[in-house]
């Protein structure tokens, strides 16, 4: 079963593809950047319906998605205000690495930090970092996970209970059964790391000369998911 997240922040939305095949799991990260042909996917996902989306995405990289799982990035900056900033009104948050974040322009040091909200949204705003990385999906990720641990309890009764809210909140065609085998396939993981790629993968693309940068060409032979070659601009 492959499942699309897509982490909505308009035409930078992130798209994460979880893949659950035989007990492997697998993660595809993928920028809203890329090209089909003239559009790029963050510009088609905010003009077209999500399902006539998935369609589109699925032939284009040649998967086949059918289920989806849409968060707003404004709903979980919310969520975090209501439930992961602590008495000071700040999340402790481990930083992997310094980086300039676009959307102010603060410099992030490397280590614990204690991060206001609008500090978390810049630190989970969509960019190619200063190193020429898209080392974003990571940080998402974190914060995302970092809420879980405050909010929801690793078991599979946590989703049965919270089936109506996810339904409710984030914008999903996934069934109770399929939330459940989503589920089953998390909790099975452990703490082993999943198999994640970045699409396009670093060493595959050019970037502009400037930062802040925007994604260039791309050597789709360099990629493990490639996009389908009629569709190169």
């Amino acid at each position: 079963m492959k499942v699309l997240f897509v982490f909505e922040d308009q035409e930078y939305s992130s798209f994460f593809v979880y893949d659950l095949a035989d007990g492997v799991n697998g993660l595809l990260r993928i920028s809203p950047e890329i090209k089909i042909k003239k559009l790029s996917l963050g510009e088609l996902y905010m003009q077209v319906p999500i399902e006539k989306f998935l369609v589109y995405f699925s032939a284009a990289f040649s998967l086949e998605v059918k289920k989806y799982l849409i968060l707003k990035k404004a709903d979980f900056l919310r969520g975090v205000k209501e439930a992961g900033l602590e008495d000071d009104g700040k999340m402790p948050v481990t930083v992997y690495k310094d980086f300039l974040a676009v959307k102010t322009g603060q410099s992030f040091a490397k280590g614990e930090q204690r991060l206001t909200l609008a500090e978390i949204d810049a630190y989970i705003s969509y960019q190619i970092d200063p190193d020429g990385r898209i080392d974003v999906f990571e940080r998402q990720e974190d914060i995302i996970r970092l809420m879980k641990r405050k909010t929801v309890r690793p078991r599979l009764s946590s989703i049965t209970n919270n089936y109506g809210t996810v339904k409710e909140y984030a914008g999903s065609n996934l069934r109770l059964k399929d939330m459940l085998k989503l589920g089953t396939g998390y909790l099975a993981k452990g703490n082993a790391r999943m198999n994640k790629t970045n699409i396009p993968e670093f060493g595959s693309f050019t970037v502009s000369d400037n930062f802040p940068y925007q994604l260039g060409n791309i050597d789709w032979r360099k990629n493990t998911i490639k996009l389908r070659s009629e569709l190169v601009q």
